[in-house]
């Protein structure tokens, strides 16, 4: 494993607990150096979540986005670091030293990875800048954020302060002018940070900025750094804009003027507007490369996707074009730019997966399964109901993870494998057989003329197709074809127990009772009205929406 973050570690943890053959290289003296400088403003945007009202460790594994994985959970949460729900990045990286001590894990620091190659057998060599040797079957890269991306297209952008060399210390920037390029996370977090002492920021984003809470997707941006929109708009002299940058220049005075433009296709006349600005500093937060070809031999280059900023790779995480080179951590997103791949809380479950995918392939262990009965249906439906409820991996990586169920008439028992991608499940169908994929989502796609904050009560309970907010899915593949059944929404994310009244919101709960078993060749349940029926006890007592 290259890299020892917070993906390295957690494969490494895996990895040991399976007793493998592993080691660690660190090109730094500690494994959480990114932690120790980013981001550059010392809060997280990964959230510390303590109390969620519910005990199970897997439902508030949910809420906690920054724990690593292990089978001593309740020792080694970052929950136990401190209350805020935003953390200082210096305590996480405190609790990722710990993490790695505590497991023992074989790291070795003050290794920089310089070379990689292939041997006449297939396997890698890695050559370190000491000039030592290692090699192995299998490489992953858990090298996370390798380098700050420069926009070729503008000239000068040499000028420019990297994200990276921002000063904490905000006196350097104190009742001055300044420029941010980029409208992501880090350039938000920048402006935010700036904006109380600076004479304005102006925010010089490339294309309409994607708010998290439209998308869901994690990465785009967060709330807690949306103030300058405020100031913007109730005209404080900061500004958020999307012009062309052309060009940087310095000026005699020592200030960076830009050359920027804006085009107007449907004026009157059509044409573009080309403006200069003066500024005293011009900050580049356009993002990161994770990808850096240098290190390898010419002959075993990775392809690369998304204007050469991650790696190609398949559905399993392993290069397309290079055998046994496995992308780990925020690289994992690559093939993920829905749900939370990019983040601690996503790729830790990924890493988990693609851990029994490794032992399944390389050592002949197959990937873990659970033989469930169908009978008691009762039982069954708990069970099914109880994953949805408190299940975390496919939680926080919706639609991207999910459960398979293969069921065998004649035993009335399913196999359960839990958390595998969706797609490689989907491409490795055995027709002949009855296949259930659970996942969770959203469906906010249903409505692409409304904003995600037009929705402030539950979806239509008589139409849960529909439903906006995360629920379950069902779909059943047999014989080439697949069907479907969508759950309704949920205010906690809890489906094992419905409202003591039944009624509208339980209502599809009997539809999907006779839905599955009629696919299990059972008899049907013909359940009506769930509050007035007795296998109410199947989801024990209380209320949720």
């Amino acid at each position: 494993i290259i890299g020892a973050g917070p993906a390295g570690m957690q494969m490494a943890y895996y990895l040991k607990k399976n007793a493998l053959d592993y080691i660690v290289l660190e090109r730094n003296d500690i494994g959480q150096s990114f932690f120790s400088k980013f981001p550059i403003h010392r809060r997280l945007i990964s959230i510390n979540k303590k109390y969620n009202l519910f005990p199970e460790e897997e439902f508030n594994l949910r809420h906690d986005w920054n724990s690593l994985l292990s089978d001593e959970q309740d020792k080694l949460s970052m929950t136990d670091y401190c209350d805020e729900l935003y953390p200082e990045a210096d305590v996480y990286a405190q609790y990722l030293a710990d993490y790695a001590t505590h497991n023992a894990l074989n790291i070795r620091y003050n290794s920089n990875v310089t070379k990689i190659g292939k041997d006449e057998n297939g396997n890698f060599d890695i050559k370190l800048g000491t000039g030592e040797k290692y090699k192995a079957n299998i490489l992953l890269l858990a090298t996370g954020a390798l380098r700050q991306n420069m926009p070729e297209e503008i000239e000068g952008i040499e000028l420019t302060i990297p994200y990276e060399d921002v000063e904490h210390n905000k006196e350097k920037y104190r009742n001055k002018r300044i420029a941010i390029i980029g409208g992501g996370n880090s350039a938000l977090e920048t402006a935010n940070s700036l904006s109380d002492t600076t004479i304005f920021v102006h925010l010089f984003v490339k294309r309409k900025i994607q708010l998290s809470h439209e998308t869901h997707f994690v990465g785009h941006t967060r709330a807690k750094y949306t103030n300058i929109f405020d100031m913007f708009h109730l005209k404080s002299l900061h500004g958020v804009l999307n012009p062309r940058i052309r060009k940087i220049t310095k000026l005699p005075n020592g200030n960076l003027q830009t050359q920027h433009e804006y085009d107007y296709p449907d004026s009157k006349i059509p044409g573009t507007l080309k403006l200069t600005r003066e500024y005293d500093y011009i900050i580049n937060c356009s993002g990161f490369k994770y990808t850096h070809l240098y290190v390898f031999d010419e002959d075993i280059q990775p392809e690369m996707v998304m204007n050469n900023k991650f790696y190609a790779l398949t559905d399993t995480w392993e290069s397309v074009n290079i055998k046994n080179l496995y992308c780990i951590g925020t690289l994992m997103q690559a093939i993920d730019r829905k749900s939370a791949s990019g983040f601690i809380h996503g790729y830790r479950y990924n890493v988990r997966t693609l851990s029994k995918i490794l032992l399944e392939k390389y050592e002949n262990t197959p990937y873990p399964f659970e033989s469930v009965s169908v009978n008691p249906f009762k039982d069954f439906l708990n069970k099914l109901y109880t994953r949805f409820s408190i299940g975390d991996g496919i939680y926080q990586l919706f639609s991207f993870l999910g459960d398979k169920l293969v069921y065998h008439p004649e035993s009335s028992c399913v196999d359960w494998y839990k958390e595998m991608p969706v797609n490689y499940i989907t491409k490795n169908l055995d027709q002949n057989l009855h296949t259930f994929v659970l996942t969770l989502d959203f469906g906010f796609h249903h409505y692409p003329n409304k904003s995600s904050l037009d929705f402030m009560r539950p979806s239509d309970p008589n139409d849960t197709e529909k439903a906006a907010f995360l629920h379950p899915i069902v779909r059943h593949y047999y014989k080439g074809k697949m069907d479907e059944f969508h759950f309704g929404d949920s205010l906690l994310g809890r489906w094992d127990m419905v409202h003591a009244d039944g009624g509208a919101i339980a209502s599809y709960h009997a539809e999907f009772y006779n839905w599955m078993s009629t696919i299990l060749g059972l008899e049907e349940v013909e359940l009506t009205e769930i509050g007035e029926n007795p296998d109410y006890e199947i989801w024990g007592k209380g209320h949720h929406n």
